[in-house]
């Protein structure tokens, strides 16, 4: 996967945005990655941007480090709200799944079609 992550501090939003082929292990890698940077602060939501992800893999394994991040980063995440913004239904019950796996977490996940979704979802300006 290519991915690019932004971090839009004056929104209180981080931003992935990844394309071609995605896997469990880089999705982890583009969290730890926003969550380390330093402008990041707990309670930030995030927008994990896929519409140009041509395949989304994801093992069991994999999908087992993508929980046991979630749950090493729970206080870096705080009570946040997590979109996925998709056109793959597979993504959807990835999120689905992930969502369960992590219902311990305070957490907020919900998958949309479009940015211009997202933002509203996120009471944002569709041009932020």
């Amino acid at each position: 996967m290519s991915y690019r992550v932004t971090l839009l501090p004056e929104s209180r939003v981080g931003l992935v945005y990844g394309s071609g082929h995605v896997t469990g292990r880089e999705l982890v890698d583009a969290c730890r990655l926003m969550l380390g940077d330093a402008r990041w602060e707990p309670g930030f939501d995030e927008v994990w941007d896929l519409t140009d992800a041509r395949e989304v893999d994801v093992t069991p394994e994999e999908l087992d480090a993508l929980v046991e991040s979630a749950h090493d980063l729970a206080d870096r995440f705080a009570d946040n709200r997590t979109m996925f913004v998709t056109t793959k239904d597979s993504m959807t019950v990835l999120v689905r799944l992930y969502e369960r796996l992590t219902a311990d977490l305070d957490r907020t996940y919900r998958v949309v079609r479009t940015v211009a979704d997202a933002a509203e979802w996120l009471g944002l300006d569709p041009a932020a």
